[in-house]
């Protein structure tokens, strides 16, 4: 008896071990997921994020909430909790939510039956329906297809892409008028250029930042520089060779140095439905193939909502709004299905997407493929 429990104090002595140096290996990659440390007092609590204002039917974050126990609470599925942080990006870590900022809750899919509620159906006043008028005999009811957006303006404005060549532009933030180090929406910047260099007031200038190198997860090429998109800053005034602006959107705290470009207006795809996915059957649709090369913020996994850069660009003939089927190669076993996403941007080897559907955890490395049964599909501003 005394061996037994011997050997059990010391199996159970080495799995801590293992674990602790699990822990360590985990702690040397490049994501951290220690908390940020440039906490500040928003109302009445401590918070590193900008959170908006609080709606009415927002949830305020108590002590113990976490986004994975607010997804079984809210949608019933704790691994649907990216849904959730899709509609609060203004948390820039899923690991760290903090008590007394707002949480918008996402809202639940609601089933319309084809030809729209009929009138007098059960329920509809009460949820608010407008209930049509039961039509005559001899007319016929046709039911228009709508256009959802599957993306928002975050997902395209507060993304990025992989610049194959960058080059530091000229322009750039050249200091800031309050003593913070990262500036937000409505704060004033100072930029290093002015008149003698074109910069004039009311000009709009988009702001970015020359991230983190990109490999090709299977070849190892060097596929160019991440490029994250930080916001828009519109030039209030100008002196000879220096300009002050205003930040009218942040997706992230601004920095000294961050670089200027002119501003573009972006085009946001969406589309009257995405193609059928079947997880167990569906084949190759004959359409172009490539790699999923990196998830958006550096992360290892991505879900439903994530943004994600394949290496399927123009020269493969993509171009936004198309589909694309996510999986998983798997030996000579049937291919492991992951679930879909559309393309938002196009350059010219790269693409960036959103996951509008995912089965499982999606990881750089899987694959994607050009759906062919595509729905139509428009940009949208």
């Amino acid at each position: 008896m005394k061996k037994t429990l011997n050997l059990v104090a010391f199996l159970t002595l080495a799995g801590l071990l293992s674990a602790v140096a699990a822990s360590a290996e985990e702690g040397s990659t490049d994501k951290s997921t220690r908390p940020p440390r440039n906490l500040k007092k928003v109302g009445d609590h401590w918070t590193p994020w900008e959170p908006p204002p609080a709606g009415p039917d927002d949830h305020i974050i108590q002590k113990g909430d976490t986004l994975w126990d607010l997804g079984q609470q809210w949608l019933g599925n704790p691994f649907l909790w990216p849904q959730i942080w899709d509609q609060n990006r203004y948390i820039q870590d899923s690991h760290w939510i903090y008590p007394g900022d707002p949480i918008v809750k996402p809202g639940k899919a609601t089933v319309v039956p084809p030809g729209g509620p009929l009138s007098g159906e059960a329920g509809a006043e009460e949820e608010g329906v407008s209930v049509p008028s039961k039509p005559e005999p001899s007319s016929v009811r046709t039911t228009p297809k709508l256009l959802h957006p599957l993306a928002m303006k975050h997902d395209v404005y507060c993304s990025g892409y992989v610049d194959p060549d960058h080059v530091f532009p000229p322009l750039w933030v050249a200091g800031r008028e309050i003593e913070r180090i990262g500036v937000g929406t409505g704060d004033v910047v100072y930029l290093n250029q002015g008149r003698n260099q074109g910069i004039e007031a009311g000009m709009d200038l988009a702001v970015q930042r020359k991230a983190w190198p990109v490999r090709h997860p299977a070849t190892q090429q060097d596929l160019g520089s991440m490029i994250v998109r930080l916001g828009r800053v519109r030039v209030l005034c100008s002196q000879e060779n220096t300009a002050v602006g205003a930040i009218m959107d942040a997706c992230e705290p601004i920095h000294d140095s961050d670089e200027l470009v002119p501003w573009t207006n972006i085009r946001i795809p969406d589309r009257t439905a995405m193609p059928p996915f079947d997880r167990h059957c569906e084949g190759a649709s004959g359409g172009a193939q490539g790699y999923v090369v990196v998830i958006k913020d550096r992360l290892s996994a991505a879900g439903t909502g994530h943004i994600i850069h394949t290496d399927l660009g123009q020269n493969s003939g993509v171009r936004p709004g198309d589909s694309l089927t996510l999986y998983r190669d798997n030996g000579e076993l049937p291919r492991l299905m992951i679930g879909q996403a559309m393309i938002l941007t196009v350059e010219p080897g790269t693409s960036t997407a959103k996951v509008t559907l995912s089965v499982r955890e999606l990881a750089p490395g899987d694959r994607v493929e050009v759906s062919q049964s595509t729905s139509p599909a428009r940009a949208s501003r």
